[in-house]
């Protein structure tokens, strides 16, 4: 029998390459893109929106993306995607550069992307189980978010942020240049074992249906459903603050457009730390007490980054935030490839994202109203208050299903 550290297959190498190369983009564009939307507006009810933007996608289209995940190649759902978000930031490039571009067409452009974000990440989490067994996941998709923290935060959040301030349009395009190449690398995979179901079983349904069929089975599993709500309030209550950071780090703890990136980056420690350590966590603690004291943990911080009183706190904070993230990320989304069966794994993948992630855009415009009324360190606070009323409510259930959870099958395919 393989082993967990038995070599991971070659096609997997092939998506980190792409995930690497991909996420060093992303990281650029993660730290320029709020620089450049405060650029054009410092209303924090429009601030807001521009996360609205990028993540109200999640909310609208998570469920019915993922009956096409379950219906159509995966690998090409990923190619596909990719090349349309290095159009697309292609055009952000341009127009940023030439001073043509106003703040309701990068709204526009930031809803498309987000689109392109929800086909993207949906199918690679479903491409994964493909390519390698199932006992490797945690350690794969350890790596893969290690991965992506290093590629976002000690190469791309820097860098973005210094090559704004050089050039405003540099790191649009070198995160296009980044999509299109790892578009190419995912295209090379061949090795892998994802099949078309589209004459199988996602034909003989109905559209309505293949999205009933995969919220059905997530609310009926538990333990799966418990943590897609806990998921859920923390994200939305963490978007609370963060869909305004880049104004929160100017005008309450004094960062400039350089100093932002390398904040960001500090701020990315702690997820590698979780990425490369977290199903040793896991192991060290079990599952259960250590996705209860990530929760905890979440609540936490979000009291230090309301009451940080300069950058360094703020960065000590959202270190600790990051490991815990990071470890409740390894610990769920493995536990999800594990349990769900493969040919609904799209749909019901994407009904537990529509419930986790669809609520950040919500998170984002309550926290654009908290911050215009109450003051830029009240979001912070309130999304505090938020995941601690949620572990204080879901806490016990959450403990009693993670004990039951090798004792119970998983729910049996309805297909």
């Amino acid at each position: 029998m393989t082993t967990p550290r038995s070599p991971l297959p070659a096609a997997y190498w092939r998506q980190w390459s792409a995930s690497a190369v991909s996420n060093v983009g992303d990281g650029m564009n993660t730290a320029a893109m709020p620089l450049l939307a405060y650029s054009l507006t410092d209303d924090t009810r429009i601030l807001a929106l521009v996360s609205f933007a990028a993540m109200i996608p999640w909310f609208v289209l998570a469920l019915p993306v993922g009956v096409y995940v379950d219906r159509l190649d995966r690998r090409q759902l990923m190619v596909s995607a990719n090349c349309l978000r290095a159009v697309l930031f292609s055009i952000v490039a341009i127009t940023a550069a030439t001073g043509t571009l106003g703040i309701g067409l990068l709204l526009v452009l930031l809803l498309v992307v987000g689109c392109c974000e929800v086909v993207f990440d949906s199918s690679a989490q479903a491409f994964l189980p493909a390519i390698v067994p199932a006992e490797q996941l945690p350690r794969a998709n350890g790596i893969l978010f290690a991965t992506e923290v290093i590629g976002n935060g000690f190469v791309g959040l820097p860098f973005g942020a210094w090559l704004w301030v050089a050039a405003v349009g540099i790191p649009f395009g070198v995160n296009a240049a980044a999509l299109a190449l790892g578009a190419a690398l995912v295209a090379s995979i061949r090795d892998h074992s994802d099949r078309d179901l589209s004459t199988d079983v996602v034909d003989h349904e109905r559209f309505v249906s293949q999205l009933q069929t995969g919220l059905r089975w997530l609310m009926q599993h538990r333990l799966l459903r418990t943590l897609a709500v806990l998921l859920g309030v923390t994200n939305m209550a963490h978007q609370m603050g963060m869909a305004l950071l880049v104004k929160f780090a100017a005008e309450e703890l004094g960062v400039g457009p350089s100093g932002f990136g390398i904040l960001l980056a500090l701020m990315s420690i702690g997820s590698i730390i979780g990425g490369f350590a977290g199903d040793r966590i896991a192991r060290l603690l079990g599952e259960r007490q250590a996705l209860l004291l990530a929760y905890v943990t979440f609540a936490v911080c979000m009291v230090g980054f309301g009451l940080a009183p300069h950058a360094a706190v703020l960065a000590g904070f959202a270190v600790i935030e990051g490991i815990a993230g990071t470890v409740w990320n390894v610990i769920t989304v493995s536990m999800r490839q594990r349990v769900i069966p493969t040919e609904l794994f799209g749909r019901v993948n994407s009904a537990y994202r529509w419930i986790g992630t669809g609520s950040i855009a919500l998170g984002a415009l309550i926290g654009g109203q908290i911050a215009y009324w109450g003051g830029l360190r009240a979001p912070f606070l309130v999304g505090a208050g938020a995941t601690a009323l949620a572990l204080a409510v879901a806490g016990r259930r959450l403990s009693s299903e993670l004990r039951q959870l090798e004792r119970v099958p998983a729910p049996p395919s309805m297909t």
